[in-house]
């Protein structure tokens, strides 16, 4: 008796101690649970979003979370299809508006179950959604610490927020294979379809899922079981009737990366799994303008960090670009293709508001290109390539600025200067098609005619370290010590969208815009996070940019007094003014096309990715060839139907035709701008004319010596007509 009395106390002290240790342990696991406070700031990794101009979504960037890329976007509950919600509330937790945070029978039958040997989880809604979240460092092992922390929080996430909100929280927290987190990016990748269009044999799929995501969806026998299993609970429960079940029975589904078929009572015939990476969606998911879209990502991990960016997600970034605009972009590249484009080139085109900087089309490569390499962005390591001749327009307007008018005559003719870089010390620059005219002409014909030596001249007399403060002001890249070659481009670097963004100052009175591509970005609560302003530095007064604006309407419409074709013509657009220059680098390594119009600065190059020389049937191609038609397919599909006509004319401008070789005033020549006081004289009298007078513009008489120069303006006056100009 004693033995036994011995036994029974010993066997009492033992249970008991090991009760009081497993209460010790079990008060260690459960002392310091999170506090569920947190769910307020909870911040779960969530895809970002792009929009487009107008709304439309353009891309979405996945996020990070513990390493991988996480598909994830936010939904509230009432965005949820409901057949799709009670699908999965009776396959994961039959009995959640009946229970409080858990379900004691459930954990009892899955006690139960794990006896027999068949390994069950007993989890209600409300401890997933614990899992998912507060302790997601533990929701990966089944161990005893986990359960016994995720009861008190399941009971205490209960009091503290209504089924509904626990409902939707699960939700956007469950995982559904793949990199899918959430209802919405789970009906994207399985059904390419939002959760509110789901049907319930979708809804049922998705529940059938979610305790085992990757094995079931390569498994559509299996999960087909046990949909069938779940539409005859859901009617044992009340949710659908009997026809609705065998209805959704008998809907033909097939997920994405599926290839099956049904017979008439929904039994499948054949399953076939095409494609096991369907239940993954891309880190990065691109509609339209894959590279105005690396650039925006780009932006935001320079604005906002890459934690900010990826680590948390969620983002609805609102951009510049015009879906219509890039439509047109892309479409003048394919009608490029087909015209045909020199040997193994590429192409780049970006088209931006000039008042602004906001771009709304971006081509970073020709369509169909694999890889982020941007060459609207990226030339030269993002240093540039050389404009060649598209750069002439900021030397003339900065000789403008200096004084100079349209009608200020140059050299075109053989000189030298030394160079130590030269082989023999000496630079002897040449024109494209190494003639020269030999006589001195207008700065307005030497850019109709892209001539170099009289660009170098004029860069020589301005002096080269003020015309690199200019270009340098302007955006291009220009080096350290330049030398007379840097108005030709060489040595000077730019990339189609600096390019665009330098010539806007010719359409915006003479700013320079900094380009920007995004307009605001709003965090998941629709909370502005940033906002974007446009950015500008006066560059030339307006009267100076119209004047260099002139100059390049010129070098698109003016006819060649010497009958040589003019260089941009393909450029010309019915019913709209335009201006641009063509740019070729040495050996046609590049070519350009830069270009202005009322809304639109546009750049568009063409070149190769090795920065080898180009060759077009043969021949080396001609930049006023290949680059004025993409321009003039793009800028004129992408303004259709928008305001066009000229720029509005400063005051203290006025028009005069003149000779475009000798500069004097010509009723048969081309139409250019002076500044009153500064136009050209005839080099004859008009017949039937007599005098010459200087005219003060407002008082429209004969000027005496007390008007001032910039006061005077010189016309013609016939015989006899002398008398109504007098002063009165």
């Amino acid at each position: 008796m004693k033995l036994r009395r011995y036994l029974s106390i010993a066997l009492l002290a033992g249970l008991l101690g090991v009760l009081v240790a497993a209460a010790i342990v079990i008060r260690g696991w459960t002392r310091d649970l999170p506090s569920l406070e947190a769910l307020e700031n909870l911040r779960l990794t969530s895809t970002t979003t792009v929009y487009a101009r107008d709304g439309t979504p353009i891309a979405q960037l996945a996020s990070e979370e513990g390493g991988m890329a996480i598909n994830r976007r936010l939904v509230k509950l009432e965005d949820v299809s409901p057949a799709t919600v009670a699908a999965i509330v009776a396959s994961e937790d039959r009995r959640f508006f009946r229970h409080y945070g858990v379900d004691w029978i459930r954990i009892a039958g899955a006690f139960w179950q794990t006896l027999r040997g068949n390994l069950q989880g007993g989890s209600s809604i409300s401890v997933q959604v614990i899992k998912n979240t507060l302790l997601r460092d533990l929701s990966g092992v089944r161990t005893l610490e986990r359960k016994f922390k995720e009861i008190p929080l399941a009971i205490e996430l209960e009091r503290l927020y209504s089924k509904e909100e626990i409902l939707e929280m699960y939700l956007n927290v469950s995982f559904w294979g793949g990199n899918l987190w959430g209802i919405r990016a789970a009906s994207e990748a399985y059904f390419g379809k939002d959760p509110a269009e789901l049907t319930l044999a979708e809804g049922a799929y998705l529940a059938a899922l979610i305790p085992g995501p990757n094995a079931r969806y390569r498994d559509l026998p299996r999960v087909r079981r046990r949909m069938k299993t779940l539409f005859d609970q859901m009617v044992s429960d009340g949710w659908i009737t009997r026809a609705m079940a065998d209805a959704a029975w008998r809907e033909p589904l097939v997920p994405n990366g599926w290839k099956a078929s049904y017979d008439e009572e929904g039994n499948l015939l054949e399953a076939e799994l095409v494609d096991p990476g369907a239940n993954t969606l891309p880190d990065l998911a691109v509609e339209i303008a894959p590279h105005f879209v690396y650039e925006i990502r780009k932006e935001l991990i320079r604005r906002f960090g890459r934690a900010k960016v990826f680590g948390q997600g969620g983002l609805r970034v609102y951009t510049t670009l015009d879906p219509e605009m890039q439509r047109a972009a892309e479409d003048a590249a394919a009608t490029a293709v087909e015209r045909g484009l020199p040997e193994g080139a590429q192409l780049a085109l970006v088209g931006l508001d000039p008042e602004t900087g906001e771009v709304y089309a971006m081509l970073g490569a020709l369509p169909g290109t694999e890889g982020e390499f941007n060459r609207a962005t990226q030339l030269g390591d993002g240093a540039g390539r050389s404009p060649g001749s598209a750069i002439k327009p900021f030397v003339y307007t900065t000789a403008l600025a200096s004084g100079w008018s349209q009608a200020s005559m140059v050299e075109d003719k053989e000189v030298s200067f030394p160079d130590p870089t030269q082989p023999d010390g000496v630079w002897k620059p040449k024109n494209y098609d190494g003639t020269y005219l030999d006589r001195a002409v207008t700065i307005r014909y030497a850019m109709d005619r892209s001539l170099n030596v009289p660009a170098i001249l004029t860069a020589d007399a301005l002096g080269v370290r003020r015309l690199a403060g200019v270009l340098r002001a302007a955006g291009f890249q220009v080096p350290k010590n330049p030398g007379l070659s840097i108005a030709i481009g060489g040595g000077v670097g730019s990339t189609p969208l600096q390019l665009a963004s330098s010539y806007a100052a010719f359409a915006n009175g003479g700013w320079k815009v900094e380009p920007r591509m995004i307009l605001r970005v709003e965090d998941a609560e629709g909370q502005v996070l940033y906002e974007s302003r446009t950015i500008r530095e006066r560059l030339w007064s307006p009267e100076v940019a119209y004047l260099g604006w002139d100059m390049l309407k010129g070098y698109v419409y003016d006819a060649d007094p010497l009958g040589k074709a003019n260089l941009a013509w393909r450029a010309r657009i019915p019913g709209r003014v335009v201006g641009g220059k063509t740019g070729t680098s040495n050996n046609a390594r590049d070519l350009w096309f830069a270009g202005v119009t009322r809304g639109m600065s546009a750049v568009v190059w063409v070149g190769r990715d090795d920065n080898q020389p180009m060759k077009l049937n043969g021949r080396e191609p001609s930049s006023s060839v290949v680059n004025p038609p993409i321009w003039k397919d793009f800028v004129e599909n992408a303004l259709r139907g928008r305001p066009a006509g000229d720029f509005d004319e400063p005051d203290g401008l006025v028009k005069v035709r003149m000779d475009l070789l000798t500069g004097k005033a010509n009723p048969a020549g081309a139409e250019a701008v002076f500044r009153v006081g500064r136009t050209p004289m005839p080099e004859t009298l008009p017949p039937g004319t007599s005098l010459l007078v200087g005219l003060e513009p407002q008082r429209d008489c004969i000027a005496g010596p007390e008007w001032p120069p910039e006061k005077m303006r010189w016309i013609a006056v016939a015989p006899g007509e002398l008398e109504r100009y007098r002063c009165r």
